[in-house]
């Protein structure tokens, strides 16, 4: 609301306008100011600002947040600011004058004592605001903070942000990693994070997968992130239980861009390449933008860290997690006695007889990305306008695995080396023969993805109701082919009696020397079982939505706020494996039966924001936010969702904030639809201790302590119901009146989530040997050995996550040596605890650590922080960031011990100046992790002993990026 006052804006006062939008930002200094202002969103739309903290007049104020953007502001009439472009095509909206744009507004007649504006929408609610406090936190990440932090792909942006922690997938995943990145809010898995692209729905990623690929969207087109930390199913249906992450794509854009990134670790690897070219421009009835960038990310090699260059850590503190499956070859027998194969002979194996997988694998792994994005905008008339956008992406990502093992036993179905198989000098049958087949190359695995999305919108007034109507299109295809792995059914014939398997020339069999040392298998043998896996699949979404928004003048306490809308979206997916992966035909793969399945939705909602009681002052208010949203699936039924809001601004220092939503997720198709899965899950028996033998009841003999992987079968279930959730928080705002540029909050959140989704084979094969339960789905050999373990999904767990989410911003007073900034947030877990059975008891994860190759929860840390210096003077620019993440407890595998995971601190240093050359020449240096701090060793970890999801590996990596603006 701004008054009409005369127009002194020569008078000195003390400004907070920080908002990273120029709309908001004029919004705010009208607010601050008392005076009014007119501008044409057509015209602002998303262009962004510069803060202005401390005091300044109004002109200075307008010129410091104008600055680098076309548009120029004078006062007409002497009452009203005008903000208008300095040049532009006749007839086109706002174009024509001062004079002109405020009398196109006729709410600015002579005699209105006061007006409203009405905003833009914010990540959590349908309804249009002048700012961004709601009934839940949202964190919001502009344009210049993605550039301060030299992130070049989304996963890397989010990794740090506090609120994120467990099992997300990134680059940084290698074994079980497929070239995707996902975030994870609150540390519940990726599938209760909803991530939007301007709002809506996309595709998720097109191996069947339960969420968006973030590698999909380019960073470069984005004009900022909204996190929101809270449920947000009545607002925007299925997945949003721990929040939602909005995306923003740049719209409007103008002049050209050439922008060119390198970047290298101190060791001289990850080197990392992004080239982006931009163009953008206003049209006589609208604009255009477009965005192409390439990136390139290089390999780090497990080898080449001293953390992660070992399997083996117990001489930094960890344990021995070596694989048996050796090059020389490792022979089982019935009796106990176990013999490796060395030169012409054998010998006892001893504890040390183990393989160093880490020697082979890619740390991070390389990969290629290219996209094209692009935008437009036409104004059919003054109250009606449409949008287009248009993208297409493509990655690329080539991981390295250590070279196949065979472990013949503990196979779907077992491999025997054949009494009288010509290689086999012992005359009986082989159960249980391990061998890493060096002979054969590293497994190399090759991840592809092409993404393309449309959408088009239509915009407008009608009365007094803003309405939009749009179509949405997301397609995202993928495939993935593993090479070097094992042909199974040939080297079951292989390994079989001499009589099926005559040699290539007769029958096409060779017999392989399974048994012999490295080296023994010869190129023909290798050949002959040497096969390639290949899976493709695409995930699609369409929908088409209807929304409308009106504000109700007249309340004694303010403004009525409605929105309503209706969706209707179709969502399939589809995966296909090779014939040998679905026969189950190979090793060292997954093998898989193909998935495919589809739903339709219709979702209702309402919303609104209804105005209690505001002080005479209108320093003081109470508001009610309520919604509600219906939503009808033809696959499981339908559900409502409701949402309630307070907010109580007393004076004008301090907010109180509280909310209450209801959740759900629907199961995702592959949770439904997925064939059955075969896999070699990492999971702990507990019937290799011999502790347990006979004092559990599942636990009849000792089985052999050297083996950490168990084949395990998964796969979906049309009988799931969706996981529901009742989220709580309560916050405070506080921005003190003696501290301009100052805002701290302060949240507590709960989430407590029941239906969860779960196919956990440790919890089977535990809860199978401590009370014998579950014996249909656990299977072990003669000699105790777990051989198997079927663990199809089911509704059984619950979760109650709860903790406290903390912020503070202070833009220092501009002066002599420039403007200063602190930005910082933390996240405390206080409680994460998880039951897998209804009958279980609940464990409390926070501040712990386990691994996702183990079926955990990942790594949760306690304390989870960051902390922002930003410094702007003139050309320059610079900002000095620090990332925390507390310790964590982690299980010691093979014993009972729990040992400590270090906290780590990193700090990332900017500086940019830029160059009066045409637009602007920008150039950029900046270092990660200064001072070289390693990852902490995760001694429970699979993957190169550290928590990668948590962590980085990479150690100090230097970068620089040269802008061109023109």
């Amino acid at each position: 609301m701004a008054s009409h006052v005369a127009a002194n804006v020569e008078e000195t006062l003390q400004f907070t306008l920080d908002s990273p939008r120029l709309s908001s930002a004029l919004i705010q200094l009208s607010q601050q100011s008392g005076l009014a202002i007119v501008f044409s969103d057509r015209q602002i739309r998303d262009l962004p600002s510069t803060p202005v903290v401390g005091a300044s007049s109004t002109a200075e104020a307008l010129d410091r947040i104008l600055r680098g953007t076309s548009l120029t502001w004078e006062v007409v009439d002497d009452r009203i600011i005008a903000v208008y472009p300095r040049e532009c095509s006749p007839g086109v909206e706002g174009c024509a004058g001062a004079a002109e744009l405020v009398a196109e507004y006729p709410i600015y007649a002579p005699g209105l004592e006061e007006t409203w504006v009405y905003g833009t929408t914010v990540t959590g609610s349908r309804i249009r605001r002048t700012g961004y406090t709601g009934g839940a936190p949202v964190d919001i990440l502009s344009s210049p903070d993605i550039e301060l932090s030299g992130a070049q792909t989304l996963g890397e942006l989010l990794k740090f942000i506090p609120a994120v922690s467990g099992n997300a997938i990134s680059t940084a995943i290698s074994n079980g990693g497929d070239g995707t990145a996902t975030v994870t809010l609150r540390g519940l898995p990726a599938s209760n994070t909803l991530v939007l692209i301007n709002g809506r729905r996309v595709a998720n990623d097109g191996l069947a997968g339960d969420s968006v690929d973030l590698n999909s969207i380019s960073p470069a087109a984005v004009e900022r992130i909204e996190i929101l930390k809270d449920g947000a199913s009545a607002i925007y249906g299925s997945d949003a239980i721990a929040g939602v992450v909005n995306v923003i794509m740049k719209r409007d854009f103008h002049g050209f861009l050439a922008e060119t990134f390198y970047g290298e670790t101190s060791v001289g690897d990850l080197n990392t390449t992004t080239h982006t070219l931009q163009y953008g421009t206003g049209l006589p009835e609208g604009s255009f933008f477009v965005s192409a960038s390439y990136y390139e990310q290089g390999a780090i090699f497990s080898r080449d860290r001293e953390v992660s260059s070992n399997a083996d850590t117990r001489a930094i503190g960890g344990t021995d997690q070596r694989s048996s499956a050796t090059p020389n070859s490792r022979i089982a027998f019935p009796d106990g006695e176990t013999l490796i194969a060395e030169g012409s002979g054998y010998r006892a194996a001893t504890v040390e007889d183990l393989f160093n997988y880490q020697a082979f694998t890619t740390a991070v792994v390389p990969l290629e990305r290219s996209s094209i994005y692009g935008n437009a905008s036409y104004d059919f008339n003054e109250s009606i306008t449409g949008y287009v956008e248009l993208s297409y992406l493509k990655t690329n990502a080539r991981s390295t695995l250590a070279p196949t093992p065979v472990f013949t036993g503990f196979e779907t179905e077992p491999l025997v080396v054949a009494a009288d198989n010509i290689y086999n000098p012992f005359g009986e049958e082989l159960l249980d023969v391990r061998r890493r087949l060096v002979e054969l190359p590293t497994r190399r695995q090759r991840n592809e993805s092409r993404v393309s999305r449309f959408s088009a919108v239509i915009e407008g007034l009608f009365s007094e109701w803003h309405w939009d109507i749009g179509y949405n299109w997301s397609r995202s295809e993928a495939s993935e082919v593993t090479s070097n792995i094992v042909n199974a059914d040939n080297l079951r014939r292989a390994l079989g009696p001499s009589s099926g398997c005559q040699g290539l020339a007769l029958d096409g069999c060779i017999p392989i020397n399974l048994t012999g040392p490295a080296g023994s298998i010869t190129k023909e043998q290798a050949d002959y079982i040497t096969a390639v896996g290949e899976v493709s699949g695409y995930s699609h979404l369409s929908s088409g939505s209807i929304n409308v928004t009106r504000a109700m003048q007249g309340l004694p306490a303010g403004r009525l706020d409605l929105a309503m809308g209706l969706e209707v979206r179709h969502e399939s997916t589809r995966k296909r494996p090779s014939p040998l992966l679905a026969n189950i035909g190979t090793i060292g793969a997954t093998n898989f039966e193909p998935t495919r399945g589809d739903r339709n939705i219709i979702e209702i909602y309402a919303e609104a924001i209804l105005p209690v009681w505001k002080s005479a002052s209108n320093l003081s208010h109470f508001d009610v936010e309520a919604a509600v949203r219906y939503s009808d699936y033809n696959d499981f039924d339908d559900t409502i969702n409701p949402k309630l809001a307070l907010h109580w601004q007393v004076g004008p220092e301090f907010l109180l904030r509280t909310n209450y939503a209801e959740g759900f997720r629907a199961p995702s198709l592959n949770e439904l639809f997925a064939g059955v899965t075969e896999s070699q899950d990492f999971l702990e028996d507990p019937c290799t201790r011999p502790k347990n033998v006979s004092a559990l009841p599942g636990c009849s003999q000792l089985a052999d302590p050297s083996r950490n992987q168990f084949l395990t079968l998964k796969g979906g279930n049309t009988e799931l119901r969706p996981e529901t959730s009742n989220s709580y928080s309560a916050g405070l705002v506080w921005t003190p009146v003696a501290l301009p540029g100052l805002a701290v909050s302060v949240d507590y959140f709960i989430i407590d989530q029941g239906n969860v989704v779960s196919s956990s084979a440790q919890f089977i094969v535990n809860q199978s040997a401590r009370d014998s339960s579950f014996q249909d789905r656990v299977e072990r050999d003669a000699q105790g050995n777990l051989t198997l373990v079927r663990a199809n999904n089911i509704n059984i767990g619950k979760r109650k996550v709860s903790g406290a989410d903390t912020a503070l911003t202070y833009h220092y007073r501009k002066g002599p040596w420039g403007q200063f900034s602190l930005v910082g947030s933390s996240t405390y877990m206080r409680g994460y605890k998880a039951r897998l059975n209804r009958t279980a008891s609940r464990i409390d994860f926070a501040g712990t650590f386990r691994d996702e190759a183990s079926e955990g929860l990942g790594g949760i840390p306690e304390w989870k922080a960051q902390l922002g210096l930003r410094w702007a003077r003139d050309r320059w620019r610079g900002s000095w960031q620090m990332h925390y993440v507390g310790s964590m407890e982690e299980l010691v595998p093979g014993i009972d011990n729990t040992r400590e995971i270090d906290s780590w601190l990193v700090h990332d240093l900017q500086l940019s100046y830029t160059v009066p050359v045409l637009g602007g020449l920008r150039l950029t240096l900046g270092v990660d992790n200064l001072l070289g701090a390693e990852a902490p060793l995760a001694a429970s970890a699979f993957n190169d002993n550290i928590d990668g999801r948590t962590h980085e590996l990479k150690g100090r990596f230097w970068y620089s990026r040269i802008s061109q603006r023109l």
